[in-house]
């Protein structure tokens, strides 16, 4: 692998946006919806502000800090011990969304695309993809996420605004939802949507320029906030989901329903190819990262090696027989919690205990 490859604003920018539109692709603006109903407009711009909060809080603490992850924060506040804790607690993490997302993932494409073709063939075709990308490098990766980037932007546009004119606004109403416990409270637990925030850990390192660090993250958070918005929106306007009836997913259910005129037909077939390319993109760099935080605990230097051996774990790991429900579960309960315990639990709570050894260790040396 390329270890010397930095990215630069843009690509920095791409990687984000293609984290959150993998999230959007996977039904997460459906789990928004479920717990707060039609307050979930309302619970977004809350959940937002908190999470704008979060992350400017974030931002703030790593500003001593240049050229650091979470890893090397911990072994800053701690020992190797700690790194290594908190490490395999990244890469459970990190395992854990790659596992989720390729088995969603594979069993939308089957149901609703490939019902004729084997499930493992689909999975296959994935990990070889995810397998070759590694093998190659981390610019070959962010090459092909800065690509994509734009287009998937754009399908996510057209499946908003081609159904505009057939919203019905009705279902809007009570904008504040059931109650203000349901949106206010309940709906804290959204603060997963900005699943994004994870990464923002683990991104300074791979900056050309750690001054933008700030800068990417804002554009990043805005750009995320309002594709939210516009997956969301479809959802509440067009998918009566006051019954609790979860569609397969909300996007792919939009785009089939895409026409221009008697020319345009099927708009879906493109936009699923540009959905496939998006998550192999987005798993590809997940392992990348999870292979560079192995390496940084156990100090191995054969990656290729280590990349045959994450790619075959989590091969194996989608395997594990499991039907829709459980799946759903594990992302609407468990993914939740994990993602919302690591970006404001353990994530802040490092680089607080950071900057305060960081200052104790400047005032004994002025001393």
């Amino acid at each position: 692998m390329e270890n010397n490859f930095k990215l630069k604003k843009y690509q920095a920018i791409a990687l984000i946006i293609i984290i959150m539109i993998n999230k959007l692709i996977l039904n997460v603006p459906f789990y928004i919806v479920d717990l707060v109903g039609n307050g979930a407009i309302v619970n977004i711009i809350y959940i937002s502000i908190i999470d704008l909060i979060g992350l400017l809080v974030i931002i703030k603490l790593f500003e001593k800090f240049d050229g650091k992850d979470i890893l090397d924060i911990s072994e800053f506040v701690g020992t190797s011990k700690l790194k290594a804790i908190v490490g395999l607690l990244s890469i459970i993490l990190l395992f854990s969304v790659a596992f989720i997302t390729i088995i969603d993932f594979s069993n939308v494409l089957h149901t609703i695309y490939f019902s004729s073709f084997p499930l493992i063939y689909i999975l296959i075709f994935f990990i070889i993809g995810i397998l070759i990308a590694n093998l190659i490098n981390f610019r070959a990766i962010s090459n092909i996420i800065s690509l994509i980037a734009p287009f998937a932007i754009i399908s996510i546009l057209i499946t908003f605004f081609a159904r505009i004119g057939d919203f019905d606004i009705t279902n809007l109403t009570p904008v504040l939802g059931e109650n203000y416990h349901t949106t206010f409270v309940m709906g804290l637990l959204n603060t997963f949507a900005m699943y994004f925030i994870v990464y923002i850990y683990f991104l300074k390192p791979l900056l050309q320029n750690q001054t933008e660090f700030k800068k990417i993250s804002i554009i990043s958070y805005i750009i995320s906030v309002i594709m939210i918005l516009l997956t969301v929106v479809p959802i509440l306007t067009l998918f009566n989901t006051a019954d609790g009836n979860e569609p397969i997913n909300s996007l792919f259910l939009l785009a089939r329903q895409i026409e221009f005129g008697n020319f345009i037909q099927r708009v879906d077939a493109i936009f699923i190819m540009l959905w496939i390319l998006s998550i192999y993109a987005y798993l590809s760099f997940v392992i990348f990262l999870i292979n560079r935080i192995i390496k940084k605990i156990i100090n191995i230097s054969n990656e290729k090696m280590l990349t045959f051996s994450t790619c075959s774990l989590l091969f194996g790991l989608a395997l594990i027989p499991l039907n829709m429900s459980h799946i759903h579960f594990i992302e609407d309960t468990v993914y939740r919690y994990m993602v919302i315990g690591f970006i404001f639990g353990l994530g802040i709570i490092l680089l607080i205990w950071a900057n305060i050894k960081y200052r104790k260790v400047n005032s004994d040396d002025k001393k």
